[in-house]
């Protein structure tokens, strides 16, 4: 019996040290170098901001505007969520949610605070 556990813990080892990992979530440690004042949020925060953010009428309204474009919502664990800090020394949470063009196009529509910011391709 501690033979056959050994085997699979060893199988187990190799199996983890040979498969590629999830890269959905490489984006968490991003630092885009663009100067501002950003800070990604991950973990159980980005997943409040991010469940937050799809139950928004708003949301559904931009989901449903862009899909008549051909757009299609690319799935909740590609979302970005950033806190900023305002002028007055408040922290708004924007969160930008990427849809997929069917030719391959990427837009990107922003939300914060409630509100629905607009869609722009990402920043090359």
């Amino acid at each position: 019996m501690s033979k056959m556990v050994k085997v699979l813990g060893s199988m187990l080892v190799l199996l983890m040290l040979a498969l590629p990992g999830n890269t959905a979530f490489a984006h968490g440690d991003v630092d885009d170098g663009c100067g501002c004042d950003v800070t990604y949020l991950k973990g159980a925060e980005r997943n409040k901001a991010v469940a937050n953010t799809l139950k928004l009428a708003v949301f559904k309204k931009a989901k449903a505007d862009l899909g008549k474009d051909g757009y299609e919502f690319a799935g909740a664990d590609q979302v970005l969520a950033v806190t900023k800090p305002g002028p007055n020394g408040e922290i708004f949470t924007i969160v930008a949610v990427p849809f997929v063009h069917e030719n391959g196009d990427i837009l990107f529509a922003g939300f914060a605070e409630g509100m629905y910011l607009g869609a722009q391709p990402p920043e090359e």
